[in-house]
């Protein structure tokens, strides 16, 4: 078997990665950046268990090693993810303590950090430590949105691999061939998912996840008829919400900006958001190209803004500046 059986798209990254494990060139540390959803964190332990499985192509997907990793209990790798809301520093110690054993079963030991942004400054210099001198069957995996949330030193001794979110064909065809959706619910999901495959296979199995993007685009529309006031009150709310809610708020508004640009543009283009075409259009006719191109830009540097740890408060209100004027009064 191959990586590609166990993940969808990213056929390049999939194609060093194998490259690598064929030319014996494995690394001691990788970081897979992208956004969430996108399918990292898959491919990470999908990579370990490729690198764990003993038979001829691997992964193969039966053998005793792979069915523990596809379990979630190999003695040989460990997902280590943020205890509330940071990686600390004492989860950092109990991986080096991880690595301080030979492994079991296998010819590696393998750490995957999850949300690896999120590492305290005690912790990332103490990775730090690792990173420079790990034992010579060390393999560790960081998972992060982009290099600049991590520190420069961090990212200097990992090879960096950046996954970007998938065609929609692709999303679509997955959720049909592999998860059985029928084409109406797996074209939807495919557009909503912004090319984020696990976005779309969970909202596929729990109805809530659709029903809170719809909601987000239930606040643009309020957004839209409302003054600066109660935008900048929208702001400090959302300011108030986890990194998560803040991120799925902005994706989805920039989607949303995206479908008004390409109506406003006259481009022969799909809309993400096809079911709301009427409301699409009313705005792409009152504000035209140049205002839908303002407003999905700010909505952008707002969310990259945030990806760096700006103040989100300030970085929503200055994207809401460039909004365009409200439509009327507050319904």
């Amino acid at each position: 078997m191959t990586l590609a059986r166990f993940v969808v798209g990213h056929e390049s990254v999939v194609q060093r990665l194998e490259r690598q494990r064929a030319e014996g060139r494995i690394a001691h540390a990788y970081l897979f950046t992208g956004p969430p959803q996108v399918g990292r964190r898959t491919l990470a332990w999908v990579w370990g268990m490729a690198l764990l499985c003993r038979e001829p192509d691997p992964p193969c997907g039966s053998c005793r090693s792979c069915r523990r990793m596809q379990a979630g209990h190999h003695p040989d790798a460990f997902l280590i993810a943020p205890e509330g809301s940071s990686l600390k520093i004492d989860q950092v110690r109990e991986a080096q303590r991880l690595l301080a054993h030979t492994p079991v079963g296998g010819p590696y030991r393998i750490l995957v950090f999850d949300q690896a942004q999120e590492m305290t400054t005690e912790a990332a210099n103490a990775l730090l430590k690792t990173l420079e001198e790990p034992p010579s069957y060390a393999v560790l995996m960081l998972i992060a949105p982009s290099p600049e949330s991590l520190l420069p030193t961090v990212v200097s001794r990992c090879q960096v691999f950046p996954l970007e979110p998938l065609p929609a064909p692709a999303v679509r065809h997955a959720l049909q061939e592999r998860w059985g959706l029928p084409p109406d619910q797996a074209d939807r999901l495919a557009r909503l998912s912004g090319g984020r495959i696990g976005w779309a296979v969970q909202a596929a199995q729990d109805p809530e996840i659709l029903s809170a993007y719809e909601e987000r685009i239930q606040w643009i529309h309020g957004l839209l008829t409302q003054g600066r006031a109660e935008r900048f009150a929208f702001a400090e709310r959302m300011a108030d919400e986890d990194e998560e809610a803040r991120s799925a708020f902005l994706e989805a508004a920039m989607a949303w900006w995206r479908d008004v640009l390409i109506l406003a543009s006259g481009a022969d283009l799909p809309l993400t958001h096809e079911e709301d075409r009427p409301a699409l259009r009313e705005v792409a006719e009152r504000i035209g190209w140049a205002g839908a191109r303002t407003a999905l830009e700010a909505t952008r540097r707002a969310w990259l803004a945030l990806q760096r740890n700006a103040n989100a408060r300030l970085a929503l209100e200055a994207m809401f500046l460039d909004w365009p004027e409200p439509t009327g009064e507050r319904a």
